[in-house]
C-alpha cells in the first residue's frame, strides 16, 4: 500500500473512532409537551381563556353573517326585476360588504392567534425549564418532542413525559 493510502486510512480511522465512541454514549429522550400542557391545571385554564376569547371575537360575526346572507338572498330574488344600473350598484355594494366581512374575520383570527400565543408562552417557558431539568438529571444529549419532531417510532423507555410532567 502506498504512503497516501495508509495516510488516508489512518485519517479516516482517527476521524471515525471518536464518532463511534460518542455514538455509544449518546442518550435521547422523548417528551409529549402538548400532553403535559393540555392536562395541567394551568393548561386547562389557558384553554378556557382562549375559548372565551374566541367566542367573544366570534359573537359579532354570527349576526353579520346572517344579515349579509339575507341581503344576498333578497338581491337574488329582486335582481331580475331591477334595472341593470341598479343591479350592478347593488352587486358592487354587496361585494364590498363581503370583502369587509372577510377582512374583519381575518383581523379577528389574527387577534385570537396573538392572544393564544401570549397565553401559552409562559407555559412553553415552564415546560422548557422542566425538560432541561429532567434532561440534565438523566444526562440526556437530546430531547425530542413527540408531536413536532416527525417521530414515527420510539422505544417506550425513551419517553420522559411523566418525569417532565412531575417537574412541570
Amino acid at each position: 500500500m502506498s504512503k497516501v493510502g495508509v495516510g488516508l486510512l489512518l485519517t479516516a480511522a482517527l476521524i471515525l473512532t471518536p464518532l463511534c465512541v460518542a455514538h455509544a454514549d449518546f442518550k435521547v429522550g422523548v417528551v409529549d409537551g402538548m400532553d403535559i400542557i393540555s392536562k395541567s391545571a394551568e393548561g386547562k385554564r389557558v384553554e378556557d381563556s382562549i375559548k372565551r376569547k374566541s367566542e367573544e371575537l366570534g359573537r359579532p360575526f354570527a349576526q353579520k353573517r346572517q344579515d349579509l346572507a339575507r341581503e344576498v338572498e333578497d338581491f337574488q330574488k329582486q335582481a331580475s326585476l331591477m334595472k341593470e344600473d341598479a343591479r350592478k350598484r347593488k352587486a358592487a355594494e354587496l361585494e364590498k360588504k363581503m370583502q369587509e366581512f372577510q377582512r374583519q374575520g381575518s383581523d379577528a383570527e389574527k387577534q385570537l392567534s396573538q392572544y393564544q400565543q401570549q397565553q401559552l408562552q409562559p407555559l412553553y417557558q415552564k415546560l422548557d425549564t422542566a425538560v432541561k431539568a429532567v434532561a440534565s438529571e438523566m444526562k440526556l444529549d437530546l430531547v425530542l418532542d413527540k408531536r413536532t419532531s416527525g417521530l414515527l417510532y420510539m422505544e417506550p423507555k425513551l419517553d420522559i413525559t411523566d418525569k417532565v410532567r412531575s417537574r412541570f
